[in-house]
């Protein structure tokens, strides 16, 4: 009868945590889920887990602040929320991270900036298909590129009453532009 060995010792739950580590920051949450999702006991994820905290490898706070400061230039203050609550923060390190990274005057800003990127974005598709389809029955170019431009906002997590001030603002700006030309 021949034994069958492992090929490879098992690792420790130490062992583990670093490796999941070292691939990407994670919460203290995400970590924990992981380790159970391996198998290892509650009481030796938690004593992994404090020693982790212990070395500086594990810090919630650090996390929330960066992930905060990453995603201020593409998503809204509520996406970005969102996303931490997904990942297991505590509400209380989520509101401190979002008020150093976020006002309502940027995240606005940052509202505008997209917009402004996808209308010109949208207008160049809405030329090509003018020219490739010549449809009988269209939607006019300024109602289209609101719908478009919109409809990203929407995605990006950006309050509707902010989309609105933005598409407004966005089609003075380009109306006024059409005019002078």
């Amino acid at each position: 009868m021949v034994r069958l060995t492992r090929s490879k010792p098992l690792k420790n739950v130490r062992e583990v945590a670093v490796d999941c580590l070292s691939r990407r920051a994670l919460t203290r949450h995400e970590l924990e889920t992981r380790l159970r999702e391996k198998g290892f006991e509650d009481s030796e994820i938690h004593v992994t887990l404090e020693r982790l905290v212990e070395l500086g490898y594990l810090n919630d706070q650090e996390l929330a602040l960066t992930v905060s400061q990453n995603r201020l230039k593409r998503y809204s203050r509520r996406r970005v929320l969102q996303d931490m609550q997904n990942r297991g923060l505590a509400s209380q390190l989520i509101e401190q991270a979002l008020e150093c990274n976020y006002s309502s005057h940027d995240e606005f800003q940052q509202c505008l900036a997209l917009a402004k990127q996808w209308w010109i974005r949208e207008g160049k598709r809405w030329e090509q298909r003018i020219q490739a389809e010549k449809p009988k029955r269209s939607l006019p170019r300024e109602l289209w590129l609101q719908q478009k431009v919109g409809q990203k906002l929407v995605g990006r997590g950006y309050p509707s009453d902010m989309i609105q001030n933005v598409l407004n603002q966005m089609q003075t700006i380009y109306n006024d532009e059409d005019k002078r030309v």
